[in-house]
Parts: structure tokens; C-alpha cells; sequence
């Protein structure tokens, strides 16, 4: 579904962001991407997403596929309109509307009033909570609250890929699981979802896929149960090596312990 061959990104000409930056996301898949702050991860979301731009950034070499199409350069209602819809780092909510003004904002590029409804439908049955609050203010949500409203409004666009920004920054540790099974059944409905995240355990036990971006490079690379099992990420990322009664109960499929029921994120 995207294809990034040989991406490299700058600022103002001249603080290298990206370094010849490949990879792949198939369709209907989960990928994770992993890296410290300044590794170049909410860089490679922006390229993606048509706001680089905005930022002072620009795409120096490399191509951007989206379905085929070189998408390097398009702006960001462009990329909505071909299916690719972004959940900004820090959330980026309308605090000063409504959460119903906010989702219809997240649907204002599609013209399909049927489109509208269905995709309004699948928003209030991941997220209760959106239904009951319509008509409060967005700005008094809950930092946990807003990243649904968060997501919930790119959904409204009905996205084929979505890509979401360290939606767990900021939030509770309580809220993280939560996520992680939110994403999980997006991708159970048919969404592609390439995933940007500093807390690496709950990124690699949704993603069949993951790669690790180091100061702009990717350096590491592979099936998230090889990542999960690598002692580099396992120091950098996940604590150390695994504790033995974490280690029988990890699943050979995943290498990770089993997914528990999905819940409905309410809260």
C-alpha cells in the first residue's frame, strides 16, 4: 500500500532529518515505528501526510508511494482525499468546539453524506463516551478523552491508512493498554495503520511489523516478535530482557504475551 524508497528529509536546508529512509507498509497490516525523541519518526509521518511543509521541512530525495502514485509534495487535504489521514502528536483538537464539531470537522473533506453517517456510526461504537459529550466543549475532555476525540475525528475522513502520532504521550499509564486495543480493532475493521510510539510494548503487540529509526536512519527491522525478542530494543526499549514468568507465557506466534479481549475505550 506505501512504498518509501530512499527518503531524505531536511529543515531550512540544512538540519538533516532523514537518511535514506525505506520501508513498507502493506495493506491491512499494523506497522510500528520505534525510536527516541528526535529519531526522525514524527518527520516521516509529516512526509507522508503532506504537512512537512508546514513545518519549514522539505523532501531532497527519495519517493513517497501511496497505492502506487507518488504522493512526495501533495498537501494534506490531497493525501486525505486519497485515503491517508494523520492523528497529529499532542492531539491538535479544536478545544474551543464541541466534540460533535470536532468529528464533523474530521469529515468535512467527504462529500458522501451516507460515507459521513457510517463513518460517525463506527466513531460513537469505538468511543461511547464522543456520544454522550457531543454537545460539551472539546477543550474540557481528559487528556485521554481528547486522544479519542483525536482519533475518532480522522476516522470521520474514512481512511484507508492511518497514521497516528505517539497517541500514547502524555496519557495515564491505565490509558496505554486501552490504546493499543483501539488500534487493534480499527485494524479488525479494515483500516491500515502505521503507528509512531515511544512505549515499544505496547507498539510491537499490535503490530505484525515494526522498524527502528535511529537519528534518521532506519537501523533495526523486522516481524515485531523478532523486535520484542532483540536485546538491543529489548535494552532500549522494553526494560531489559524479559522476566522468565513473562517468558512461558509469551505465544510463539507473537513472542509476546496474549492480547486480552478487546474493551470499549469509555473512558
Amino acid at each position: 500500500m506505501l512504498q518509501i524508497r530512499n527518503l531524505q528529509v531536511s529543515y531550512g536546508g540544512a538540519v538533516l532529518a532523514l537518511r535514506s529512509v525505506s520501508l513498507d507498509v502493506r495493506q491491512d497490516a499494523v506497522v510500528a515505528v520505534l525510536g527516541s525523541n528526535g529519531a526522525g519518526k514524527t518527520t516521516l509521518l509529516r512526509s507522508i501526510a503532506g504537512t512537512l511543509s508546514d513545518h519549514g521541512g522539505a523532501v531532497d530525495h527519495g519517493a513517497i508511494e501511496f497505492e502506487g502514485v507518488n504522493t512526495a509534495g501533495r498537501s494534506p487535504s490531497a493525501m486525505a482525499a486519497a485515503g491517508v489521514v494523520l492523528v497529529p502528536e499532542g492531539r491538535r483538537i479544536f478545544t474551543s468546539l464541541t466534540v460533535a464539531e470536532n468529528l464533523r470537522a474530521g469529515g468535512f473533506g467527504v462529500r458522501d453524506r451516507a460515507r459521513r453517517t457510517t463513518a460517525l456510526r463506527r466513531v460513537h461504537e469505538l468511543f461511547p463516551l464522543l456520544h454522550d459529550r457531543a454537545d460539551q466543549r472539546a477543550g474540557l475532555l481528559s487528556g485521554g478523552q481528547q486522544q479519542m476525540l483525536a482519533i475518532g475525528r480522522a476516522l470521520m475522513a474514512s481512511p484507508r491508512l492511518l497514521l497516528i502520532d505517539e497517541p500514547s504521550l502524555g496519557l495515564a499509564p491505565q490509558m496505554v493498554g486501552r490504546i493499543g486495543e483501539v488500534i487493534d480493532e480499527i485494524h479488525t475493521q479494515g483500516t491500515t495503520v502505521l503507528l509512531i510510539e515511544q512505549n515499544a510494548t505496547m507498539a510491537l503487540g499490535v503490530a505484525s511489523h515494526a522498524f527502528v529509526l535511529t537519528v534518521g536512519a532506519v537501523t533495526l527491522q523486522g516481524s515485531a516478535a523478532e523486535l520484542a525478542a532483540d536485546q538491543a530494543v529489548r535494552e532500549l526499549y522494553l526494560g531489559g530482557a524479559p522476566k522468565p514468568e513473562q517468558a512461558a507465557q509469551a505465544t510463539p506466534a507473537s513472542g509476546l504475551a496474549p492480547t486480552p479481549a478487546l474493551r470499549r475505550w469509555t473512558a
